[in-house]
């Protein structure tokens, strides 16, 4: 075996802030609007979802169950306290046939 040098690590320094939870500093989450444009999706998404499920009375764990993710991962959604993927928000917008992500200029 023949000794290698060891490739050295290359430092990466972040170039974005640390990303927080969504409903950090909103205290009325949905309610309140967020000035950041994300966070700001992320909350009409939250709202809309809560609206669906309040309309049907769904309760997290049987809409977790029909959209096959966890329990949760709706909660984590509807209350901000992290961000949603994609494969969560389509799963809930197929079972619930309504769309949640909020459209492009959209403006609650």
């Amino acid at each position: 075996m023949t000794d290698r040098p060891t490739p050295e690590r290359k430092t990466r320094t972040r170039r974005l802030p640390p990303r927080v939870q969504p409903n950090t500093g909103l205290p009325d989450w949905p309610a309140t609007p967020s000035d950041d444009p994300a966070i700001e999706k992320v909350r009409q998404l939250a709202a809309r979802l809560a609206a669906v499920m309040d309309e049907r009375g769904l309760a997290a764990r049987e809409v977790a169950r029909l959209a096959g993710i966890s329990v949760n991962t709706v909660q984590v959604i509807r209350f901000g306290k992290g961000w949603p993927d994609s494969h969560a928000i389509a799963r809930l917008e197929v079972v619930l046939d309504t769309a949640l992500w909020p459209a492009h200029g959209d403006h609650a």
